[in-house]
């Protein structure tokens, strides 16, 4: 008990200390100041970039970037929102949280303020539309892809696999070298379902997620079944006792750095890392390969979050400047200032992602030429539950316990250890999931 109450009031402590850093700040020379929240600490270039270019145009505002630990970000979020102290402009998961403060009433409809035309529109159909209306502007596509050492598959005389038997030969090899194929992260069940997901976005194809969205199958049919099986058959290539494994939370990328796994299947975020730890890694990407001819490779990805506007701004000044800002980030030019920095892929149309960036580059062409589409996991029409009455300002918000993104987390680790069958893993994500298709 003293436990929860000491968790309480260290989230309270950090809205606090957040909400405190925008207490008593000036405008900055007159100018309106507009603060903005993210979870995303490396933009902090990204938005002085913006003030400099919106400057330049006489666009003249004050831009208070206020980067928030990723783990506090959300409590801190909402107990802010939820005081009425919240910021200007915010950064938002897209899906739930965004659609939690749409039916709140905390966030304001983009339709009449942004320009939207240039944006993906599978991304906009991605978690930031209610009722008919966009609640946010979606800023980074994340990718998922197998990323493998290039010179340990030239030690031991591989290529990069083609097929998924070709691909299972390639972890027979490197287990009988002693070399571990594919390091994994037991304890990070939302990296597992990401995982599972990129084996399923080739294993599944359009037609049978497409069927999925439209309710003319569900997640207890065999196609989903099978993909869960081969996902499954991973399990004895990945380092011994992975389901306690993750307790840091970027294992896979530092041992997978260091030399210690041949692969490991993670997002086009975590690349950054991987090269933090070893700046000299020689690493290439793939695709998780078809198992029949039927098949085709796809990339997994998903719309990682969305730029909102405060419906509550008081000032007329910070509200003006506040709305100009996000207008803004629906351009190109904030699109391509996104990705020149951040080195990740924008929805933006026209955006390209600079050389520099080879795996970035391979993971844009991916995308643009084999996405899965619709999504099946997170982010898709069956990770996000209607609104329903929550405690927020006594408005309705959107549960979130019961979409398919976290369906999958909790039968991933009992089924890579034998404890269940694929057939009752795709049953019992289907009963979690089973809302979506009574509507």
């Amino acid at each position: 008990m003293k436990k929860g109450k000491s968790l309480v009031l260290t989230a309270a402590a950090l809205a606090m200390a957040a909400i405190g850093v925008l207490t008593g700040c000036g405008a900055g020379g007159g100018l309106p100041t507009v603060t903005v929240w993210s979870w995303r600490s490396q933009d902090a270039n990204l938005w002085k970039q913006v003030q400099q270019g919106l400057n330049a145009k006489g666009e003249k505002v004050n831009i208070q970037f206020r980067p928030i630990n990723s783990t506090n970000y959300d409590a801190v979020l909402q107990t802010a929102m939820d005081g009425g102290q919240g910021p200007d402009v915010f950064y938002a998961r897209a899906g739930t949280e965004t659609l939690d403060y749409a039916a709140a009433d905390m966030i304001k409809p983009l339709d009449s303020i942004v320009s939207l035309s240039s944006i993906n529109s599978a991304s906009l159909h991605s978690g930031v539309q209610w009722n008919g209306k966009t609640y946010g502007v979606p800023f980074a596509i994340q990718t998922m892809e197998v990323f493998y050492n290039k010179d340990i598959f030239k030690q031991y005389g591989l290529s990069v696999p083609k097929t998924w038997p070709e691909f299972i030969h390639v972890c027979q090899v490197l287990k009988g070298k002693g070399v571990t194929p594919i390091y994994t992260m037991g304890l990070q069940g939302w990296m597992l379902a990401l995982n599972f997901d990129e084996v399923g976005a080739t294993m599944l194809g359009d037609t049978f997620t497409q069927q999925l969205v439209n309710k003319q199958v569900n997640y207890s049919d065999q196609p989903f079944v099978d993909a869960l099986g081969k996902y499954q058959s991973l399990a004895p290539y990945f380092e011994p006792n992975f389901q306690a494994v993750g307790s840091a939370g970027n294992e896979q990328e530092t041992q997978f750095a260091l030399g210690k796994s041949a692969m490991v299947m993670d997002g086009i975020f975590d690349v950054p890392t991987i090269q933090k730890f070893n700046p000299n890694i020689n690493m290439g990407a793939f695709l998780i390969p078809p198992a029949t001819s039927s098949q085709s490779e796809k990339i997994d990805w998903y719309l990682d979050g969305d730029i909102c506007l405060n419906s509550k701004i008081a000032n007329p000044a910070e509200k003006k400047a506040a709305e100009e800002l996000i207008a803004f980030t629906a351009t190109k030019q904030f699109g391509q200032d996104f990705t020149d920095i951040a080195g990740e892929i924008s929805p933006i149309a026209g955006v390209q992602v600079p050389a520099k960036y080879p795996l970035s580059v391979q993971a844009y062409h991916w995308y643009q030429t084999a996405p899965i589409n619709p999504l099946f996991g997170i982010r898709s029409p069956m990770d996000t539950q209607p609104p329903t009455p929550i405690n927020k300002l006594s408005k309705s918000g959107v549960a979130n316990t019961n979409g398919i993104f976290t369906a999958e987390q909790k039968v991933l680790v009992p089924l890579l250890t034998s404890k269940i069958t694929p057939k009752e893993a795709a049953d019992e994500i289907q009963q979690t999931v089973s809302w979506y298709f009574k509507k």
